[in-house]
């Protein structure tokens, strides 16, 4: 069986609820921006979050979904406090880098961000949704920081006397 239905052609596509929708259409956006991420997040041992951004863009593509993230959320938050008490308190803002799995990572922080920008615009989604994306770029900030913690790789601080 081939992929390729050629009924997107035309710049439209389907929604779980058989909905036909431009490709432009921000659940679709959301679903697309969703993906991007995935794919920054592979080979990082982060595959739990991985499954969780295909049921999140299943919900997205779902205007009927009533499916909350109220556990995966919990799950989150748990996992990112943990590996945030087991890091240096932070004392400034620092910039983004380090050894490649923490680059790849903050890569990943800022296309969560886009995600949430995208996502926030939506009407009518259950309950947990934005928290959780939200939260999400928390941690991938925090996993980038244990990444080269881990890693022995220094953090750049940030030196905000070069503002103008």
């Amino acid at each position: 069986m081939s992929i390729v239905t050629k009924t997107g052609d035309q710049g439209q596509t389907s929604l779980y609820s058989l909905e036909r929708v431009a490709k432009s259409h921000l659940r679709i956006e959301a679903v697309g921006t969703l993906d991007e991420l995935n794919a920054h997040l592979a080979g990082l041992g982060l595959e739990e979050i991985q499954r969780r951004l295909f049921e999140l863009g299943a919900i997205l593509a779902d205007t009927r979904s009533n499916r909350t993230f109220e556990t995966e959320l919990a799950t989150l938050e748990t996992q990112l406090y943990e590996m945030e008490t087991a890091l240096p308190a932070l004392q400034n803002f620092i910039l983004p880098g380090g050894c490649s799995k923490a680059i790849r990572t903050h890569e990943a922080r800022a296309i969560c961000r886009r995600a949430e920008r995208i996502i926030s615009q939506i009407e009518g989604l259950p309950k947990n949704v934005l928290p959780y994306i939200n939260r999400l770029s928390d941690f991938l900030f925090i996993a980038a920081r244990k990444f080269n913690h881990d890693a022995g790789v220094e953090e750049t601080v940030w030196n905000s006397k070069n503002v103008i």
